[in-house]
């Protein structure tokens, strides 16, 4: 039985930041994903990883018609996501569906590290139990604030910033992209991501997580660091 520590990593690019979960402590971080790896070398720990969006893409699809079942379904969010971000090969895709017909949810991790991750983990004794996108991660984070009515949910590790709309729990929006290029106010960017969103609500709180954002317009009364993602700090 596997009974040694818990380990979160937050794997960034490059840098990745380790936590004992055991101990609520956080451990430090690593210029790469070798040196952090090598670091835990021999602890035989289990390891509950987030992937920074700089290794992840998001899509919401309108259900398309036609289909006859959760397989068609699936073929045809995998179909979408390659055309928008490049061949299904380099990426690591899973989806959840809408309980009806509405808008389903795709994520895509970079399959290249992602396998790379699990070897070298095997390699220095340690054990992948979980691996989730940033966004993802935050999204759980703020599940019970988000259930009912409208919500963006935003998170950044200082490098990629992450941002999705939420309508009664189901995600309807979602982007990742990389902070110098799109600039730091949040005001602005939210600005920017209602034109995709005919019904979006302008007065949707914001619940935001992660590194601190000029945000003016944040509704959420705390922005909580990277190590509440495995609850270790403030909601």
């Amino acid at each position: 039985m596997w009974t040694t520590s818990r380990i979160g990593l937050l794997v960034g690019a490059p840098t990745v930041q380790a936590f004992d979960l055991g101990r609520g402590v956080a451990l430090g971080a690593s210029p790469s994903l070798e040196a952090a790896l090598d670091a835990l070398a021999g602890r035989r720990a289990r390891l509950e990883v987030v992937l920074s969006d700089a290794h992840c893409r998001y899509l919401v699809m309108a259900r398309p018609g036609g289909v006859r079942n959760r397989a068609e379904l699936g073929a045809a969010m995998q179909l979408r996501f390659r055309a928008l971000f490049g061949e299904e090969a380099s990426w690591l895709v899973r989806h959840e569906s809408a309980a009806t017909e509405g808008h389903d949810f795709v994520a895509g991790a970079d399959q290249q590290l992602v396998a790379e991750l699990e070897r070298r983990a095997e390699t220095a004794g340690l054990r992948v139990v979980s691996i989730r996108p940033h966004w993802v991660a935050w999204a759980r984070h703020f599940r019970r604030r988000t259930r009912r009515g409208a919500h963006w949910v935003v998170g950044s590790d200082g490098e990629w910033l992450s941002l999705g709309y939420l309508s009664d729990g189901q995600c309807r929006h979602a982007r990742a992209m990389r902070l110098g290029a799109a600039g730091t106010d949040l005001a602005d960017l939210l600005a920017r991501e209602r034109a995709f969103l005919a019904d979006a609500d302008p007065a949707a709180p914001v619940w935001c997580g992660g590194v601190a954002l000029e945000a003016s317009t944040r509704r959420s009364a705390s922005a909580p660091s990277a190590a509440s993602l495995w609850a270790l700090g403030e909601p």
